[in-house]
């Protein structure tokens, strides 16, 4: 995931680690200083491990949540589509003959390596008969010559529909409509065309691959014809249907590489159909579709997982802080000696830079193989919730796991670990050489210096600049986190002019203030989307809260004083439990940070988990509207009337309504703000949908008064159309659309 990031990321990777070795190399009695603190002292060095490793394996987890999820979308580009990278399809057989003939001089062109034309349309097909009868309402039916079929693509067998053309009254059928029906070779299916019933015997089953993957209307269960079939069974039928004419385009290169041609074939495609594209030729990238769906959902999962354990990461810098502080604490009595022979501070600092360096690498090569472990439990958990979904349409996770995500996640691993080793350890030089040799408390707050003081108030006027431009222009991330360092680099001055704690616990509040009511001052500043604006306020509150206890412990321990204060071996013990936490600010203000962090994330798991549960039952309603199941079925198939034949003889008492629907495919034009014709789905119903309620609308025009009135509308006048949420870029505004319907 995001190879984007991979360069920056591999350069300061490099960085980091040209100058902890050339820190090595140019002082090495740093580096022996720095290797036989790690030598002497290895349970440390496990604990500083242990307490790196965790950054690392919640990125590396959640990239590969990302790679698995994308590559498994991916896998319907290799397994259904194939060669496949474009087809032109055309509303009638006199259309698609014109069109095919038009792309012919295409051929030998260096991105195209395949032109086929065919011929498809959906059928009913039924296996056996009475209570052993399988159906598959529902069916793409094609025919196709097997001939040039079988080199479809530029390689022979890549086409995934080789072999014999089946001899008449036979067909060919892909793995998938045989699993629908539980079909075998030799086996007859009887299939419904155009009002008629034809049975046909299996000739062979084919892998779901290549054009026997394809599918009309987006419908993989496939039934293969040799050619005319299709033809001559609307002509017998009398119906005035006739089958849609198809091309496929197969692009020069693999799966992928052919993809990255699709847009200059379009236009090339385009060019060559001239006028036919006004007049209801489409050309679709159906393989693109799927590559850039694939992308968006494991971004999307990923980030969600990213977004969720940043608060982990976070809690796990923390704990490397505290890890390198106790160190120094343990430490300090040597590194007071260390300064008093003549060490100066820079030196210190680097012969942890090297310490650090060493636990950062052990670290981020354990955290790719905790974060593989990781991810792969996610995955496990994941795979059981995608298969479980209607219709046969779960998703089969593919475990996955690409160099580049292995390379992002090691790098930001290292990076998150070096760069606060190296923080750390500059506060950790900074000791009293005396009070370290003698090994007593610091000196506590020392005042800054003036140029400091006013550094820090020149950065508030600037944080202070960006807020104001942040908070107008509601960006989510800036409207959080330029306010709170603008407060924070204001604090230096104002503890010049008043005392330490009102200032900080000022400072707390604040920050608590603005970020538990930004978004209700500029409800705007959440609509970006982005998952790094829940990171940035979490994080901001979690900090500003526990800095406000900090700041006003003696009032906590307040709370203390009827026990600690009895002359009681429970007193003493109570006294000496609140001492430490009292005397080491900064630590226990760590500690509380990193545990609240933790707290908070699994009260964000809760109540995420919590607001997905109650909505079930009102979103599986408004989809339901009203309506207990669905059945499917093909107007081929000669059901009749389905409102008859679903509410009488055996169903008769155990139907209350029924509401028929018409769905066919379509091309839409002058939706929102497209300008492209879009491939969607058209629904056709009549009154009887309202039997039951209808179904909930999230927007409607102001002329109608309820939901009611506004589905009247649009099943009895046509001008009026029902759009789903995804289809609608302004529901509540008037515009033209004009909707050509596929016969």
């Amino acid at each position: 995931m995001y190879p984007n990031l991979t360069p920056t990321l591999a350069v300061l990777l490099g960085l980091a680690l040209a100058v902890a070795a050339f820190i090595a190399l140019r002082r090495p009695v740093l580096r022996r200083l720095a290797l036989r603190q790690i030598g002497r002292r290895r349970n440390e060095a496990a604990l500083v491990v242990a307490g790196s490793v965790l950054g690392t394996a919640i990125i590396i987890g959640s990239l590969v949540v990302g790679d698995t999820l994308n590559f498994s979308i991916k896998q319907a580009a290799y397994d259904n589509l194939g060669p496949i990278d474009e087809y032109v399809s055309a509303q009638t057989l006199a259309q698609g003959d014109q069109a095919a003939r038009r792309l012919e001089g295409l051929r030998g062109d260096p991105d195209i390596d395949g032109i086929l034309s065919l011929r498809g349309d959906q059928a009913a097909v039924t296996r056996g008969a009475g209570q052993a009868r399988t159906a598959e309402p529902r069916a793409s039916v094609w025919e196709v010559d097997f001939t040039k079929a079988a080199t479809f693509g530029g390689t022979a067998g890549r086409s995934g529909l080789t072999g014999p053309a089946p001899g008449p009254g036979e067909a060919v059928i892909n793995q998938d409509l045989a699993d629908a029906l539980g079909a075998r070779p030799g086996d007859t299916l009887t299939v419904y065309l155009y009002g008629a019933a034809r049975e046909v015997r299996v000739a062979r089953v084919v892998p779901t691959s290549g054009l026997a993957g394809a599918g009309a209307g987006g419908v993989a269960r496939s039934l293969f014809f040799g050619p005319g079939v299709l033809v001559e069974a609307a002509r017998s039928s009398g119906a005035r249907a006739e089958p849609r004419a198809y091309t496929m385009v197969s692009n020069t290169g693999d799966v992928e590489g052919g993809n990255r041609r699709s847009d200059a074939v379009e236009r090339k495609l385009k060019a060559a159909l001239g006028p036919l594209t006004a007049q209801g030729v489409a050309v679709d990238k159906p393989k693109q579709s799927v590559l850039d769906a694939a992308k968006r959902a494991g971004d999307g999962l990923g980030s969600l997982f990213l977004f969720i354990g940043s608060f982990s990461i976070i809690a796990g810098v923390l704990l490397l802080v505290n890890i390198f502080v106790m160190l120094a604490e343990e430490r300090k009595s040597e590194l007071g000696m260390l300064r008093a022979v003549g060490m100066k501070r820079g030196r210190l600092v680097r012969s942890f830079v090297i310490e650090g360096t060493v636990y950062a690498l052990v670290a981020a090569l354990v955290g790719i193989l905790v974060g593989i472990g990781v991810g792969r439990a996610v995955v496990v958990v994941a795979a059981q919730i995608f298969l479980s979904a209607d219709d046969g349409g779960g998703l089969d996770l593919a475990f996955h796991v690409t160099p580049i995500s292995l390379v992002n996640g090691f790098a930001m691993g290292f990076l998150i670990a070096f760069v606060t080793v190296t923080l750390t350890s500059i506060r950790i030089s900074r000791i009293n050489i005396i009070a370290a040799i003698r090994d007593l408390p610091g000196e506590g707050g020392r005042r800054l210096k003036r140029r400091w003081v006013v550094a820090s108030t020149l950065a508030a006027a600037v944080f202070g600049a960006l807020s104001v431009q942040a908070i107008t222009g509601n960006q989510g991330v800036g409207s959080y986190l330029f306010p709170a360092l603008a407060v924070l680099a204001l604090c230096p001055l104002l503890v010049r002019l008043a005392p330490r704690r009102w200032v900080y616990s000022g400072a707390s509040l604040a920050v608590l203030g603005w970020g538990l009511a930004a978004n209700s001052v500029r409800p705007g500043v959440l609509d970006d989307g982005s998952t790094a604006t829940f990171i940035f306020m979490g994080t901001l509150l979690t900090f500003a809260a526990v800095l406000l206890v900090s700041q006003n412990q003696d009032l906590v321990t307040r709370l203390f004083h009827p026990l600690s204060n009895r002359p009681t071996l429970g007193g003493l013990t109570t006294r000496l439990a609140v001492a430490y936490p009292v005397a080491r600010r900064f630590r226990t203000g760590a500690i509380l940070i990193m545990y609240s962090l933790v707290v908070f994330t699994l009260v964000l798991i809760t109540v995420l988990s919590s607001l997905i549960g109650s909505t079930v039952d009102s979103e599986v309603a408004n989809a339901a509207g009203g309506f207990g199941m669905r059945a499917k079925f093909n107007p081929a198939a000669q059901l009749g009337d389905p409102a008859e034949v679903l509410t009488s003889g055996r169903f008769a008492g155990k139907v209350e309504a029924v509401a028929p629907l018409r769905v066919a495919p379509a091309t839409v034009t002058g939706l929102g703000s497209l300008t492209d014709p879009q491939d969607v789905t058209v629904v056709g119903a009549d009154r009887t949908l309202l039997d039951t309620g209808g179904f909930k609308l999230s927007r409607r025009l102001a002329r109608f008064a309820d939901d009611r009135a506004a589905w009247r509308a649009a099943l009895s006048d046509s001008s009026y159309v029902i759009l789903t949420s995804t289809s609608a870029r302004r529901p509540a505004r008037t515009r033209s659309t004009t909707c050509r319907v596929t016969p």
